[in-house]
């Protein structure tokens, strides 16, 4: 049954509002998902103020409003995300309000750390046998990471088809894992929760020695191995 929603979040950003409003309008890509404002009616658009972003089709509709405004540490950003769920709403809005949570999160983390760099994103998806209520566990054992893991902790994670890199456990709970490396943020969706398979998102921030295709397909290798898929002809 369609159903609306709305999920908002605030949150104190490291970095003047000019730069949040950059990072969220021009390179969201660095942190979430691109943003394509072609799909897109401009609703309101005031550098660095405030932006809303809506799209419709019939009566079903979405839509995106960011307030920035300066801050002791930098800047507060206000995100409110609404429209209409069409399936199963619970379910969807669940993944929904997760995964802004964690792309909050993954914005504060690119703008202190790798803010100015340039930046290539892709995601790597697990086999469907990946959504069983255990898959994340696989993940976390393969990154050394137990289900008690604080945030902060230093750990090595193994990088499909190169070396390992020291990291630190930037954010960790019962949906997802985020690493962050001195080039890179590494994401663990457990996107199982939500009945789809798991996978992996990759920001890398800089001159990278390996192609993005060659990278995408060694974490790609490396899903379907760890979750027993056969390879296809």
């Amino acid at each position: 049954m369609s159903r609306d929603f709305r999920i908002e979040r605030e949150s104190e950003l490291p970095a003047e509002p000019e730069d949040v409003w950059h990072a969220v309008t021009r390179d969201s890509a660095a942190w979430s998902i691109p943003l394509d404002l072609s799909r897109s009616t401009v609703v309101v658009w005031e550098p660095p103020s405030r932006g809303v972003l809506r799209t419709e089709i019939g009566d079903w509709f979405n839509q995106i409003s960011f307030d920035i405004t300066p801050s002791p540490g930098g800047s507060y950003l206000r995100y409110v995300h609404s429209g209409i769920f069409v399936d199963d709403w619970e379910s969807e809005y669940e993944g929904a309000r997760r995964h802004t949570e964690l792309y909050m999160h993954t914005l504060s983390q690119y703008l202190r750390y790798f803010r100015g760099r340039s930046f290539r994103r892709f995601e790597a998806l697990a086999p469907k046998s990946s959504i069983t209520a255990d898959a994340l566990d696989r993940i976390r054992s393969a990154w050394g990471i137990a289900a008690d893991t604080p945030t902060g902790s230093e750990l090595t994670l193994p990088v499909p088809g190169a070396a390992a890199k020291a990291g630190v456990l930037d954010f960790h709970d019962d949906a997802f894992i985020g690493v962050r490396t001195e080039d890179a943020l590494y994401r663990a969706f457990g996107r199982n929760r939500f009945g789809s398979p798991v996978a992996v998102g990759v920001y890398e921030y800089g001159v990278q020695t390996r192609s993005e295709r060659e990278s995408s397909h060694a974490w790609t290798v490396w899903l379907r191995d760890l979750y027993g898929a056969a390879a296809a002809p």
